[in-house]
């Protein structure tokens, strides 16, 4: 195998954090995006804004994004407005604001090719990054066999909070599979470095349905089959995963599990 060191980067939060930066003063308050036009802030005579609170939402809408606060609280993205008013009547509620979203992206993925170029594109708010051949990847010290690729990793957190002024998580590791696990192990503004060799240890204890592939119906074929971790799935006899799962997708489960 060719030595390689992929990247994942995923903004945190992304449509929320951007928000934040239009209204700090909500910072460490749980804010939900997802409202309508009506849901814009008033401005008050005296300069201060009043918002809107989930407490009052009627509809059917559900939420595209929510900060950590609500997430804390039991409220992420694709669920129902009334039912996270249910679990934090006194989130904020914000509109969408796609055209602001569309600039952040803009602006965090050009400072990341400023580091480095080969760049994979999977969305508003997340890229592949091939780090592979960034100078200094390589490097390492007496203490620590990976400094090279953390300096390289660090350096695009900082383009990316300088051009931005929002926080992202990475995660780099030899392939694309591992790197989407690692990005989620280490967040808000994380950053994880994981080799095959820390399989065991860092990537076997996560539920199998981390890995980006294994999809609600197929994770709950695998609970019932006792497979709750990705542990569990590795050390499942090949041969039983075509059986349950066919010929393409055992075999693929099998080797996704190993890395």
């Amino acid at each position: 195998m060719p030595r390689r060191w992929i990247a994942h980067l995923d903004m945190d939060a992304f449509y929320a954090s951007v928000e934040l930066l239009r209204y700090p003063e909500l910072r460490g308050r749980p804010v939900v995006v997802g409202g309508r036009r009506v849901h814009q802030p008033e401005v008050l005579p005296d300069g201060t804004r009043r918002f809107a609170l989930l407490r009052d939402y009627a509809g059917r809408g559900v939420i595209t994004t929510s900060t950590y606060e609500a997430r804390a609280l039991g409220v992420h993205s694709a669920m129902g407005l009334m039912k996270a008013a249910a679990l934090a009547p006194d989130a904020v509620l914000l509109p969408a604001d796609f055209e602001q979203y569309t600039k952040y992206s803009r602006l965090f993925k050009a400072a990341v090719a400023e580091v480095a170029p080969v760049i994979e594109n999977r969305g508003i708010d997340e890229i592949y990054i091939d780090l592979s051949d960034v100078p200094g990847a390589w490097d390492a010290t007496a203490d620590d066999p990976h400094a090279g690729i953390v300096a390289v990793a660090q350096r695009i957190k900082r383009k990316v909070k300088d051009a931005t002024g929002l926080a992202c998580s990475i995660g780099v590791t030899p392939n694309k599979l591992l790197s989407k696990i690692a990005s989620e192990l280490g967040k808000p503004d994380g950053l994880t470095v994981i080799t095959h060799a820390d399989l065991k240890e860092r990537i076997w204890p996560q539920p199998a349905k981390r890995i980006n592939g294994i999809g609600p119906k197929a994770a709950q074929k695998l609970e019932t089959l006792g497979v709750r971790s990705i542990g569990d799935l590795a050390a499942m006899d090949p041969l039983r995963l075509v059986d349950e799962f066919g010929a393409n997708y055992g075999a693929w489960l099998h080797e996704a599990a190993h890395g």
